[in-house]
């Protein structure tokens, strides 16, 4: 089965999961996906740190903290969609590269052995190509489409994510406090954005 059907099962296989709520399963799946957004996030909110040690303008600040709120969960799945991608593709890269190595050891073995180490070598590589894809590449997709499944749907319902983000970026750009409609929708297609990318790289 190709990279890219296994990232669909997966992304299937996680859309499932986060819809029809399996006992135990989910809750795993479901810590795992909020470790990996906690990831994503400690790393942005490292950079809103170190903007501020820098001297930058707590308005500055603040902004680059609502834009990490809202970004951290659609980030998350992007990346775990790109690292399905493109564990998918090393997996072809490593079974030729195990084959290409059998085939040299023609060069420096008898005809016997070198033909031993080549059928050893083909098996690893297809071992490696056949593994990888259930075992890698569709649990990284239905990692990010849990994420999709309980995120996208608040984001419909208008509902940001917790720590009012929209407070936070209009005190950054008013200096004053305020919750308008406008810039919720500004920050709720602010965080869709990484999810469409997630999905057109997905389906490519």
């Amino acid at each position: 089965m190709s990279g890219r059907l296994w990232v669909l099962v997966g992304i299937l296989v996680g859309v499932a999961i986060g819809l029809a709520r399996f006992p135990y399963l989910a809750g795993a799946a479901t810590s795992l996906a909020d470790t990996a957004q906690h990831v994503v996030g400690t790393v942005g909110q490292t950079l809103v740190h170190g903007a501020a040690d820098a001297g930058a303008p707590r308005r500055v600040v603040l902004g680059f903290t609502a834009l990490v709120a809202v970004l951290v969960p659609g980030t998350t799945a992007l990346l775990l969609v790109a690292a399905a991608r493109g564990t998918a593709t090393a997996r072809r890269v490593i079974g030729v590269l195990l084959a290409a190595l059998g085939i040299g050891a023609f060069f420096y073995l008898p005809a016997g052995p070198a033909l031993g180490v080549v059928l050893l070598a083909v098996a690893a590589g297809a071992a490696a190509v056949a593994a990888t894809g259930p075992l890698v590449v569709a649990p990284l997709a239905a990692l990010a489409a849990l994420i999709a499944t309980g995120s996208l749907p608040k984001l419909v319902h208008g509902t940001v994510p917790p720590g009012d983000p929209v407070g936070t970026m209009h005190v950054a750009l008013f200096a004053a406090p305020g919750d308008p409609l406008w810039l919720q929708v500004v920050l709720l297609v602010i965080a869709a954005v990484p999810f469409a990318v997630a999905a057109r790289l997905a389906l490519r």
